[in-house]
């Protein structure tokens, strides 16, 4: 068997779409050595790690897999950002998108999918429990809305 790097980055990019649940999508073309060393630093205050992908064996992978949507954004460099810790996932979504000004904010893959940036802004955190329990507390409002009409 012989070692192929291409084969391997190609790898690399498939666990990386199966082992992480959620990253955020940017597109870093526009940086140069000094640039990407205030982003790097940035990603290290805030606890996250990140990934570096190849375009061309990026977008072979995206194109046969569920993110065929996203094969369009993947232009350039790509990078691919996650947490480090659990404790991040509770940071809100629009201090997420502003990470750096140097790169563009592309999307994010939450489990199985793929929101971008219209989609995000109506999102007020990223945690499951506050989220289901924000659309219990609209349900319950919205179930009493007819009730009190009908009364007056």
């Amino acid at each position: 068997m012989k070692f192929e790097l291409k084969d391997y980055k190609l790898e690399k990019t498939k666990r990386y779409f199966q082992k992480t649940p959620a990253f955020l999508i940017f597109n870093v073309s526009n940086l140069n050595s000094k640039n990407w060393l205030e982003v790097e630093q940035t990603l290290f205050n805030y606890n996250l790690k990140y990934h570096k992908i190849c375009n061309t064996l990026a977008k072979k992978f995206i194109k046969k897999s569920i993110f065929k949507n996203i094969c369009l954004t993947v232009h350039g460099f790509t990078c691919f950002v996650h947490f480090d810790t659990k404790a991040n996932s509770d940071l809100d979504p629009k201090k997420m998108k502003k990470l750096s000004s140097f790169m563009t904010f592309l999307g994010l893959k939450f489990n199985q999918n793929f929101y971008s940036l219209p989609q995000l802004d109506k999102v007020s955190t990223l945690n499951y429990k506050k989220n289901i329990n924000i659309f219990n507390n609209l349900l319950k409002k919205t179930i009493k809305l007819p009730y009190y009409k009908l009364n007056k």
